[in-house]
């Protein structure tokens, strides 16, 4: 019998940041107050509490992702708190602390070498053909000492589907451990209602489009990069399905989230 199981993920860039209008891959630099708060803003507009208590928070370890992650992950895990002292016993599953903030180096931003942290000014000034060839075809223009898309593709889809692997097995997990008779009475409802594993993912702008081709199927897709604006705090939503224990995970992007 084909078991359907789903999960669903949200990615969110990080907000505004400080050090002015740079080309910002690699260089690490802390949020804007005003970027905290957009993406509090937005944060707020998810219902966690259906998820609870299989909500994972997985972040770029760059700091202006990690920071908020850190942030949200201890209001959340109150939240969590409180949630389980409101239910009863038979409903032991509530009561689970939230998994610790995972720093995830593979959704890290594109490391665009010696260009990473120069002014837009400064680098039109000095390579204006090349770095309009760059947005043009990154997979054939790379930057001196940059990573390539090539790379920078691969790497993201490897933590992508580590965070797929990880939700299918919050998914299939049972929702009660042992075998009381209270256990027992409780567990065939239970399974009706369990949980939907939620992933917040908390990354940059290249990540995001990276992670959106990857769902579309779509290879070298000049648009994804050039043409298709990500703000500051955006979210992307994405629904995971697996159709038993051994099949390919199955996706719908939700746009806008």
């Amino acid at each position: 019998m084909t078991r359907l199981s789903h999960a669903k993920i949200v990615l969110l860039r990080h907000g505004q940041c400080e050090g002015g209008n740079i080309l910002r891959g690699k260089t690490d630099v802390n949020l804007s107050e005003l970027g905290a708060a957009t993406m509090l803003n937005r944060i707020k507009q998810i219902d966690f509490v259906p998820h609870f208590p299989k909500v994972s928070l997985i972040s770029s370890p760059l700091q202006r992702c990690q920071h908020f992650t850190h942030g949200l992950f201890t209001e959340l895990n109150t939240a969590n708190t409180a949630l389980s002292e409101m239910n009863d016993e038979a409903h032991q599953s509530v009561n689970t602390p939230l998994p610790a903030v995972q720093l995830m180096p593979e959704l890290a931003e594109i490391d665009f070498g010696d260009w990473d942290g120069v002014s837009f000014d400064s680098l039109y000034e000095q390579f204006g053909d090349k770095i309009n060839q760059y947005w043009d075809n990154p997979w054939q223009h790379t930057p001196p000492n940059a990573e390539s898309m090539s790379e920078f593709e691969t790497r993201v889809a490897s933590g992508f589907n580590k965070v797929c692997q990880q939700l299918r097995q919050v998914a299939n997990s049972p929702e009660l451990q042992g075998n009381s008779p209270e256990l027992n009475v409780h567990r065939s409802e239970l399974a009706k209602n369990t949980p939907e594993p939620l992933a917040i993912i908390v990354t940059h702008g290249g990540v995001i489009r990276t992670i959106i081709a990857l769902v579309l199927g779509l290879e070298q897709c000049q648009g994804i990069y050039n043409t298709l604006s990500i703000d500051y705090a955006a979210t992307v939503s994405i629904s995971v399905f697996w159709a038993d224990e051994s099949s390919e995970p199955k996706f719908q992007l939700h746009w806008p989230a």
